[in-house]
């Protein structure tokens, strides 16, 4: 009989280890998603305001002409009719 009881406790040792195990690594598993959603969700949120600027920039270029000024003289290098441009080297 001590055979059998043996037997018994070793096999409901190994049951509860391996289910330890595999509850383990679940959980690694459900913490390591989780970090990966924090993760996806800081970056929709920086996503949406970069949008939101980008949105404005637009509404801008269509509503201020100014502002079509500025971005034609300083991202495209255009002047008036009648500018003279001097470039200034720093050698």
């Amino acid at each position: 009989m001590t055979g059998k009881v043996k037997g018994k406790n070793v096999l409901i040792i190994l049951v509860v280890l391996l289910g330890g195990f595999l509850l383990a690594r679940s959980a690694f598993k459900y913490f390591d998603m989780k970090t990966q959603r924090d993760g996806l969700k800081s970056e929709i949120d920086q996503l949406k305001e970069d949008n939101a600027k980008l949105q404005e920039k637009i509404a801008n270029l269509y509503n201020d002409k100014e502002y079509v000024e500025k971005v034609a003289r300083e991202q495209l290098n255009l002047v008036k009719q009648g500018e003279t441009v001097y470039i200034i080297s720093k050698e």
